[in-house]
């Protein structure tokens, strides 16, 4: 990308300010102890957030959609260069693909499944599906989804195309993260494989999973090698390769996940451990490590509003909402 720390002066400046606003542990917490659904609104509104009906999550679910777009559009406008924006944009790109081709398989509709915070609008995935016509998506995307369609009309299973898609995502940041020549970023997606794979490695070793089934599902380009692995995934052998200080905490979920523990509490600890790699990006006073800091630090908040919503919706008491939260960025 080739942009001075410099360059990202004026924008720094102005997500520090706004990072104040999202919601810490302590606004997450009393969201979820708010006495009812029309006090929890309030308490979004008065941090920026529009109005909408308590019992209505269609329009909570609308309100989050607003500001992810939101905080799209503000980033794009300031930020040097938006390919660090669109390299977050990917998943979305990647999940709506996954549905578009599994719902021509079955001949049913996706829409309701798709996203709007992808690089690509939801409808032209759709009409590349049913037209069987791929061509105008960009670059590896475009094979990947050929492959995948065809994969799963081939094999009938879901799971092997979605395993394809989840590479070609996977290699596709690493790629970009690689050319934006930024080092936090670099770091961030080289993470989230090393964190993925120890999810896949326990994953599998739950499901008495083989040797073929790694080959497709771990991800090149982490820290940790873990390609080749044809013995026992062990407590040990997970211990041994993911040694570094960052992994303590997913490890340890994962042991517990090998002898039947919760696979929720393995990736509430690999989420945790990306947020907290995102968290060294206040200490760089401005830079590319805001923007990625912000970016990230707005969506685990939409995430955690989410979860405290459709929490209280569902009747959870506040213990169980707790649970279920990430750790705040701010």
């Amino acid at each position: 990308m080739n942009h001075r720390d410099t360059d990202y002066l004026y924008i720094s400046t102005r997500l520090k300010a706004r990072s104040q606003n999202l919601f810490s542990r302590e606004k997450l917490n009393r969201l979820i102890a708010a006495r009812t659904g029309e006090d929890a609104v309030k308490l979004l509104t008065e941090n920026g957030w529009a109005a909408f009906a308590p019992d209505d999550l269609s329009a909570c679910e609308a309100e989050i959609a607003r500001q992810q777009q939101e905080s799209f559009e503000l980033l794009y406008r300031y930020a040097p260069d938006r390919r660090m924006i669109d390299l977050f944009r990917l998943k979305y790109d990647y999940h709506n693909l996954k549905s578009v081709i599994k719902a021509d398989a079955l001949g049913s509709d996706p829409s309701p499944l798709l996203s709007a915070a992808g690089t690509i609008l939801p409808a032209a995935l759709l009409f590349a599906a049913r037209e069987h016509d791929w061509a105008k998506l960009p670059g590896a995307m475009k094979q990947a989804a050929a492959e995948a369609a065809d994969l799963l009309a081939r094999t009938g299973d879901p799971q092997l195309s979605d395993l394809l898609l989840d590479r070609a995502m996977t290699a596709q940041m690493l790629e970009m993260a690689q050319e934006s020549e930024s080092s936090f970023l670099l770091g961030y997606v080289r993470l989230m494989i090393d964190l993925q794979n120890l999810r896949v490695l326990t994953r599998a070793a739950r499901a008495k999973k083989g040797y073929d089934y790694l080959k497709r599902a771990v991800f090149p380009g982490g820290g940790v090698t873990v390609a080749g692995l044809t013995g026992e995934v062990t407590p040990e052998l997970l211990r041994a390769k993911f040694a570094a200080a960052s992994f303590s905490a997913p490890v340890e979920a994962a042991c517990a996940a090998l002898s039947g523990g919760s696979l929720a509490a393995l990736d509430l600890a690999c989420d945790n451990a990306l947020i907290s790699y995102l968290r060294t990006s206040a200490l760089v006073p401005f830079g590319e490590a805001q923007v990625i800091g912000y970016l990230l630090a707005k969506e685990a908040e939409l995430v955690s509003v989410r979860t405290v919503m459709v929490g209280r919706h569902a009747g959870l008491t506040p213990e169980q909402i707790t649970e279920r939260l990430r750790i705040s960025y701010v």
